[in-house]
């Protein structure tokens, strides 16, 4: 395969190497995508998800490229890789996202824990990721390294969250070695199987969903959370390696001291203050400003994908306008972020608010600097015009599974 030598995504990742001349640069518009990608693909999600890297690839560009975000995180079913390869059962649906079998918990006692042991890059999607990255690669010129879940959210999917939780209190011990054996048996070992077979890799990037309040309390991220983190630098120990697990919520439930430990816990899982709705509807930007400006970290700001798909158009551009303003009115970077965009989203709406965050994100932009809706394009059109105009090379083949399967 040869390799492009200029696509859309280099430009894009600009604006990210822009933000060390801060204030004098962009405020970068990133966003996390699941749903949304075979929902306007319109292909199934197993075909996507499970059977075709190469067209998720495509399909993932794709979507990036047109709604003009700078960074696209798609997780795809982040959640599921390691349990899968370890042997415990997914099931795969052409109308959803794939997801454990929850009526039969992985592991249900200390016995099952030697189940989790690293088996090699043939087991489970292993090979559906490597080739994924490959494409990536081919079509953008820039490498890319899968995301996987953090030790705690393993163990919670692995075990039940709830069972996980009682256990902290019933038998700590237990929760210990569990967490111990996904670090030391399993993450160690595949990370260190996966950078000889994928360039690229810089960064432990985890997603943490079960590390949110009320899920958890503080002290549940300082004695069982953030210590396997910080395990998984140790144990892998390749020096530079950055850590960042993300997906945290429920600062606005925390008060004094525990809300500071916890916002410590964000920075240094993040490199970043992350701080989006509903945190963001609740404390403000202005807080979230605060506690980055006090902290000296960048800051990631974002709206809610509720806010996003239910609200009219001219209150999610107001909306937006606020954040990005407030976020980037400080001495350090600020990034906005899109959480998860639903897939009935109106494109329109992504469109419109995409483009105010750039619009009020431009170093100099204030209140009083003028919006326009930008001239909608249809993703049908969009793919139209990529067809013809194809720098990537991609494959389209997905297309033949696709309902625009007529565009071929």
């Amino acid at each position: 395969m040869t390799q492009s030598k200029m696509t859309f995504l280099l430009e894009r990742l600009q604006t990210l190497q822009n933000l060390a001349n801060w204030p004098n640069a962009n405020v970068p518009v990133t966003a996390l995508v699941t749903e949304y990608i075979p929902e306007l693909c319109k292909v199934p999600y197993d075909y996507l998800f499970r059977d075709d890297a190469k067209a998720m690839a495509e399909c993932t560009l794709l979507v990036q490229d047109y709604l003009k975000l700078d960074i696209l995180t798609a997780n795809m079913d982040v959640y599921n890789f390691e349990a899968e390869a370890m042997g415990a059962k997914i099931k795969f649906f052409p109308d959803h996202c794939p997801d454990f079998d929850r009526s039969d918990y992985f592991i249900k006692d200390a016995a099952d824990l030697d189940k989790i042991r690293f088996g090699g890059l043939d087991q489970g999607r292993f090979p559906y990721l490597i080739e994924y990255c490959k494409a990536y690669k081919h079509y953008t010129g820039v490498d890319t390294f899968p995301i996987f879940s953090a030790p705690w959210t393993l163990a919670g999917n692995l075990y039940g969250i709830e069972n996980l939780i009682m256990a902290t209190i019933e038998d700590p011990e237990f929760v210990h070695e569990f967490l111990r054996r996904i670090v030391d048996d399993y993450h160690v070992p595949m990370f260190r199987a996966l950078n000889e077979a994928i360039p690229g890799f810089a960064e432990m990037d985890f997603v943490d969903a079960f590390a949110s309040v009320p899920m958890v309390n503080v002290q549940i991220v300082e004695k069982f959370i953030r210590p396997y983190l910080q395990r998984e630098l140790d144990k892998l120990n390749m020096p530079g390696m950055r850590l960042m697990d993300t997906a945290f919520f429920g600062t606005a439930m925390l008060e004094g001291d525990e809300r500071k430990r916890f916002e410590d816990f964000i920075i240094w899982s993040n490199g970043r203050f992350l701080c989006i709705d509903p945190d963001a509807a609740s404390l403000g930007a202005d807080y979230a400003r605060a506690v980055a400006t006090e902290r000296m970290t960048a800051l990631q700001i974002g709206i809610s994908a509720t806010y996003l798909e239910f609200e009219p158009i001219d209150n999610i551009t107001a909306l937006v306008r606020d954040y990005v303003l407030q976020a980037k009115a400080g001495p350090t970077p600020a990034i906005f972020f899109f959480n998860n965009i639903s897939p009935n989203t109106a494109e329109e709406k992504i469109q419109a608010a995409v483009w105010a965050a750039k619009v009020y994100g431009a170093p100099g932009a204030d209140d009083k600097t003028p919006y326009q809706m930008p001239e909608f394009l249809s993703f049908e059109e969009f793919l139209k015009y990529k067809l013809k105009n194809n720098p990537e090379e991609y494959t389209f083949e997905w297309l033949k599974k696709s309902a625009y399967s007529y565009l071929l």
